[in-house]
């Protein structure tokens, strides 16, 4: 019986301990166009603090698997991947010119 509560109590550290100091998502993701500056995707600046969930973007807007897809700027600005949200509603429009050096930078 004791066995027990001391496995329950280490598991429940572990799960204490990972939710403190995880890092959310899988942290930056450079994506590094040809003839644009490279744009670094940051997973926290995403989530943290806006009450969203992973399955927000992923299954529905990115596949989970690096290379899964072609982004482009074409589809970007049709409403496809990143432009699902950035689209002057619910956040910057990915067409407005001055709105490039948000992400290439």
């Amino acid at each position: 019986m004791k066995k027990t509560g001391l496995l329950f109590v280490i598991v429940g550290l572990m799960l204490c301990w990972s939710a403190a100091f995880g890092v959310v998502g899988g942290g930056d993701i450079a994506f590094k166009p040809i003839g644009v500056k490279p744009v670094v995707f940051s997973h926290a600046a995403h989530v943290e603090g806006k009450d969203k969930k992973c399955s927000a973007c992923h299954y529905n807007v990115f596949q989970m698997e690096k290379g899964s897809y072609k982004m482009e700027m074409s589809s970007i600005t049709k409403g496809k991947f990143c432009g699902t949200c950035h689209n002057g509603e619910r956040s910057f429009d990915v067409k407005d010119k001055a709105s490039c050096v948000k992400c290439h930078k």
